[in-house]
């Protein structure tokens, strides 16, 4: 097993993607479209944060308290 150390200095060395991605309502067709400097990350960040009620988007927050996570696909353009 890595010490903490090694997957840290692991982590720091990759390299990000960076572009635009959408966030797509199976639901409804709506579409939700962001660009990144870290496309690997950003759907981490945003589902959790629209798991938790905290997403700054208020019309996507919405929705996925609506519709549930289930509904939506994350797509890199």
């Amino acid at each position: 097993m890595r010490s903490k150390k090694e997957l840290k200095e692991e982590y720091q060395r990759r390299k990000s993607r960076m572009g635009v991605y959408q966030i797509r309502n199976t639901a409804n067709g709506r579409i939700f479209v962001g660009s990144s400097s870290d496309l690997d990350a950003i759907w981490n960040r945003y589902s959790f944060q629209l798991d938790m009620g905290s997403h700054q988007n208020a019309e996507l927050q919405r929705e996925w308290k609506a519709f549930g996570k289930a509904q939506f696909v994350y797509e890199v353009l």
